[in-house]
């Protein structure tokens, strides 16, 4: 049986797709299955795939959203350890190596993961997609649920997850199409040992058709998954402070109201900053806006 099982869901990637597989073959370690599930594509990808052979366990199904594909892959996976990668970001050569020699000796653990660097090089002022100083930080000192909460930390490309961890909190929520890293995150971390390990594992490419670039829905589902995880899990509360989870939302919301309006939706933009400023009620900047409009 193999070590790993490597799950792609895809969905019409046919262009990038090829790449991304390439660079998963290309890793040092190499006792891993590589399972595609192909979500309802209409472009190339069924070629793309098929020009693969037995190399790929390929599984086809009509299009479901990419949390049901990645479950449906998962669900066929034969090993004990889950790496779950987007159809468009390439793999580090050390990719496994480094998260499964830390999973080996460490079998309790629900999910390992670590950082990842942009291909297109350096974004935001920096290299990497978690900061360098925080990378070693929560490397050092271990992440707990503010880590999680404050910024959305933990890409699943840059992970390995345990599936009988996986299978106990119930895989991904289908619901979500964005969030759902995040949401799976609060869920193994309320009831497993989560680790990060501060080792550069996956490239990033930003693409016009990444789906996180969609604010509506990215924020709309952010706002979803921390009310999930305070109705979840009420001990979360006390672990985080109702001001810190008030803000949050507040600031959600108030982005939420912003691309609204930016859009011409007036009235969704006020009642998001009603939602706002709900959570915030003494928060002279949202208090502004609502006069404003």
């Amino acid at each position: 049986m193999p070590q790993v099982s490597i799950v792609i869901a895809t969905y019409n990637r046919a262009h990038l797709l090829k790449e991304t597989i390439e660079s998963i073959f290309e890793q040092r370690f190499q006792d891993f299955e590589l399972i595609v599930v192909d979500d309802g594509s209409t472009d190339s990808t069924s070629e793309c795939l098929s020009s693969y052979g037995d190399k790929l366990r390929i599984w086809r199904q009509n299009n479901m959203g990419p949390s049901a594909a990645r479950n449906f892959g998962v669900s066929h996976a034969r090993s004990a350890w889950i790496s779950i990668q987007d159809s468009d970001d390439l793999c580090a050569p050390n990719h496994l190596a480094v998260l499964h020699d830390y999973a080996k000796s460490h079998p309790d653990c629900g999910m390992v993961f670590a950082n990842g660097a942009y291909l297109s090089g350096p974004e935001h002022s920096r290299d990497t997609i978690i900061p360098a100083d925080k990378s070693r930080r929560l490397a050092h000192s271990g992440v707990g649920l503010a880590d999680l909460f404050d910024k959305s930390i933990v890409r699943l490309q840059a992970a390995l997850i345990s599936k009988a961890c996986y299978d106990a909190v119930g895989g991904h929520d289908e619901s979500l199409r964005i969030s759902m890293d995040l949401d799976l995150a609060f869920r193994l971390f309320a009831k497993f040992p989560v680790a990060y390990l501060d080792e550069v594992v996956f490239y990033y490419r930003k693409h016009d058709g990444n789906i996180g670039r969609n604010q509506e829905l990215r924020l709309s589902e952010n706002i979803r998954v921390i009310e999930k995880l305070i109705a979840e899990n009420p001990q979360a509360i006390s672990l985080l402070g109702k001001s810190r989870i008030a803000a949050r939302l507040a600031y959600r919301y108030y982005r939420l109201a912003k691309g609204r309006r930016k859009l011409g939706d007036r009235l969704g933009a006020k009642q998001a900053l009603q939602h706002a400023i709900h959570h915030r009620p003494f928060y002279l900047k949202y208090r502004a806006y609502d006069f404003l409009w």
